[in-house]
């Protein structure tokens, strides 16, 4: 009983924290701890244009896809990139195994692109899969989204400092699920992804 309370204590004590971080264009939105993530109710797409490794220009809303998962990372970060980037792998390996027709997408924002050549990201995320998509947006566009997201990242002589937040989008870029702690059950993400489809289409 004890245990279970404390559980549900730091569970909103953590999305308190979350919320409060957010701007009010996120706060206005409804908050429901549904799963392993912060459900988020929110009717608005998110907007921004991303550069592929070739800068081609894209729009988010080019990603064709059931769900998009974003993450804003750097690969000199030593402790919530890899543990994060390790999620999406095995993420993608159940949705490999379990023969989904659903079209799942993840796309790593580069906050540190002056020190991040197109060959370097490459070869770290985008050739782990056809999922993994490498992205670098332009100085305003980044501060813009991250406003917007409530992702807080620092920069610092010795290389930026994030919040390191997993962000789930349903097919219409409208934001759903975000992901603040580091640590989750295996196939937590896979339970929540599952779930959040099947209410997508209930809503159809």
């Amino acid at each position: 009983m004890f245990q279970s309370s404390s559980i549900l204590l730091r569970t909103l004590v953590i999305s308190a924290v979350v919320i409060a971080a957010f701007p009010v264009a996120l706060v206005m939105a409804s908050y429901v701890n549904s799963g392993y993530g912060l459900s988020v109710s929110q009717n608005e797409p998110i907007k921004f244009s991303w550069q592929d490794l070739q800068g081609v220009e894209h729009d988010f809303s080019d990603i064709k896809a059931d769900a998009t998962y974003l993450m804003f990372g750097f690969f000199s970060c030593s402790d919530i990139c890899p543990i994060r980037v390790h999620q999406l792998q095995q993420l993608s390996q159940q949705l490999d195994q379990s023969n989904t027709a659903q079209d799942v997408r993840f796309l790593m924002v580069t906050i540190d692109p002056n020190n991040e050549p197109s060959e370097l990201r490459a070869r770290y995320f985008s050739h782990l899969s056809d999922r993994f998509i490498s992205a670098e947006l332009s100085p305003q566009a980044l501060n813009e989204v991250q406003r917007t997201l409530g992702e807080r990242v620092r920069s610092f002589a010795d290389g930026p400092t994030h919040a390191g937040n997993l962000y789930l989008f349903d097919q219409n870029k409208e934001l759903v699920k975000i992901y603040s702690q580091l640590s989750y059950p295996k196939g937590a993400l896979y339970g929540d992804l599952t779930s959040t489809l099947l209410s997508d289409k209930g809503s159809l």
